[in-house]
């Protein structure tokens, strides 16, 4: 399979980085190749819809359950078709009390200008942190 390199792969990647940092999944979900696989934490995602049906529930999760939630991306330098995206998600909860939770995900773009394979990682103690303000505050997932 060819794949898109460079600036193309850079605009797609930040587009769709953009639009689920506003909760914009018909935006995300135009980024996506119909046929893109997302390996993730624990589960594989396969299909577009499937992929954004992801994103939005753990959105809707997190809107749910946290006073305030706030999202971030920070899209870092492409290596070839690959672009990886850190996400940061604040969450607020408990009287004030916030918390920062980072992830990274690396996008490949296919020749046809969308994203065909997404890979999520966990930064060090970021997944440790997450679990202990939940714990703190009280929250089951």
């Amino acid at each position: 399979m060819k794949e898109s390199t460079g600036p193309q792969a850079l605009a797609v990647v930040a587009r769709l980085a953009h639009a689920l940092d506003a909760d914009d999944f018909t935006g995300a979900r135009a980024c996506l190749d119909e046929d893109c696989v997302y390996v993730g934490r624990d589960d594989t995602w396969r299909g577009s819809e499937a992929i954004i049906g992801s994103y939005a529930d753990a959105s809707r999760w997190a809107h749910r359950t946290f006073d305030e939630v706030r999202y971030e991306s920070e899209v870092g330098v492409a290596t070839g078709a690959v672009v990886p995206v850190t996400f940061i998600d604040y969450l607020l909860k408990a009287g004030g009390r916030w918390h920062r939770y980072r992830c990274r995900q690396e996008f490949t773009v296919g020749a046809g200008g969308t994203i065909v394979h997404i890979t999520h990682h966990e930064l060090p103690g970021e997944r440790e942190g997450l679990e202990r303000y939940f714990q703190e505050c009280g929250i089951e997932r």
